[in-house]
């Protein structure tokens, strides 16, 4: 994708390498050449805390004095702090530690994820969301209908099958994580609940950071997106109140979201934005939604059909935008 530009990179956050040449231990900044795909402008703009550093098992890792060693980085005899494992540097205060590329999800408290029902138990639902044992929400940690608010009785686990039954694409945030691992989630927000009138989109996780907002209208493309942070992504037409017809905010119930005829256009626009989103992955570049909104826009400028964007080869070979009035 050639017309990945700066500007590009500045959105989704790039990554730069340092190798360690020779025996003396120098370092020097250097363009990965293990993937073309991830070459970028060399005067990239960075964004304070959004640019990270890729690095690989043994690469020095430059850190401000005083910094404290976590996961993944270990201290010389000579002072300096390599790394362990491949991934990416990230900076917490002064904590300092790799956050490897590509691994299993493993959750964390407060994570907004996007799951698959893969069982329907007594008084709790497995979810499938990519960790290495399955999630489990339980009947009380949902929103009922209507935003009713009680108690959870008998008579609500006889109905579960009323709430989700399996293969239902859902959105929900991480209550806990056990020491065993199992993670336990919680719907119980008005905004989470059961994914209507969209499209799935799995990628690894390291892709979709911690943003302000993972529940994101484009208001610009008419279009919603969900950005889990275990890599799994909703894409779909703006939510709308059952009957209504009317486009709401996520201030309603989403359990009242109901399967809707989704037009040809909206399906055009789905697609795209979909596309575009694997695009950036397979740039290496993080999903935000602003990096969305320029790849869909580009796309558009540069007349790629929406399949194209899937096509290495005719990302590539995308001339630059026409001039306006051309």
């Amino acid at each position: 994708m050639s017309w990945a530009t700066s500007e590009l990179a500045e959105l989704a956050g790039s990554v730069v390498v340092e190798r360690c040449m020779g025996g003396d231990g120098e370092a020097a900044s250097s363009r990965s050449a293990v993937a073309p795909a991830l070459s970028l402008r060399p005067g990239a703009p960075e964004i304070a805390g959004l640019r990270p550093q890729l690095v690989c098992p043994g690469d020095v890792v430059v850190a401000e004095p005083g910094a404290l060693r976590g996961r993944g980085v270990v201290e010389r005899e000579d002072g300096k702090l390599v790394a362990t494992m491949c991934g990416v540097v990230e900076h917490v205060n002064k904590l300092l530690y790799v956050r490897p590329l590509k691994h299993r999800y493993a959750g964390s408290i407060g994570d907004v994820v996007v799951g698959r029902i893969v069982e329907v138990g007594t008084d709790r639902w497995a979810v499938e969301i990519g960790t290495a044992m399955l999630a489990h929400l339980h009947i009380g940690a949902i929103q009922l209908p209507g935003s009713e608010q009680r108690r959870r009785t008998d008579e609500d686990a006889l109905r579960m099958r009323e709430f989700f039954v399996e293969n239902d694409v859902i959105s929900a945030e991480v209550q806990k994580v056990h020491e065993t691992g199992e993670i336990a989630l919680q719907a119980r927000s008005t905004r989470y609940g059961k994914l209507q009138n969209g499209v799935l989109v799995t990628l690894p996780s390291v892709y979709v950071r911690r943003q302000a907002q993972h529940l994101v209208t484009l208001n610009t493309l008419g279009i919603m997106v969900i950005l889990g942070n275990n890599g799994w992504c909703w894409i779909c037409a703006p939510s709308q109140v059952a009957g209504s017809g009317r486009q709401e905010t996520l201030n309603f119930s989403q359990m009242d979201v109901r399967y809707e005829l989704v037009g040809p256009s909206v399906r055009e626009r789905i697609c795209r934005v979909r596309n575009a989103v694997l695009a950036l992955a397979a740039q290496g570049l993080e999903i935000t939604p602003e990096s969305i909104i320029f790849a869909y826009e580009e796309s558009l400028q540069r007349r790629l059909a929406a399949w194209e964007l899937l096509d290495a080869s005719r990302r590539a070979g995308a001339g630059p935008s026409p001039a306006p009035g051309g």
